[in-house]
């Protein structure tokens, strides 16, 4: 097998087939792997969104200072909508 290639998948029903170590008997990408993308997700688009209307308002009023603050708290929401999701779970 040559490195960095996948496996051809092999006929049969999908519990009779082998997995890489990777991918459930599906092919999908593992939970932890999926958690860990919508974990980061969260960050940037809590830092994107409260940056955004953070930018928005600074400029409407003058003050330059509300973007930073605006991408520190779309920081701190989303480790908060973070931790909320994982003890919930």
């Amino acid at each position: 097998m040559t490195r960095g290639r996948r496996p051809t998948p092999e006929p049969g029903p999908p519990s009779q087939r082998s997995t890489t170590p990777g991918e459930d008997s599906r092919g999908a990408p593992r939970a932890r792997e999926a958690d860990g993308w919508a974990i980061m997700s969260y960050m940037i688009a809590g830092m994107v969104l409260y940056g955004g209307i953070g930018w928005l308002v600074g400029r409407w009023t003058g003050i330059s200072v509300f973007f930073p603050v605006g991408m520190i708290l779309g920081i701190a929401f989303s480790i908060v909508l973070i931790i909320y999701r994982v003890t919930r779970s």
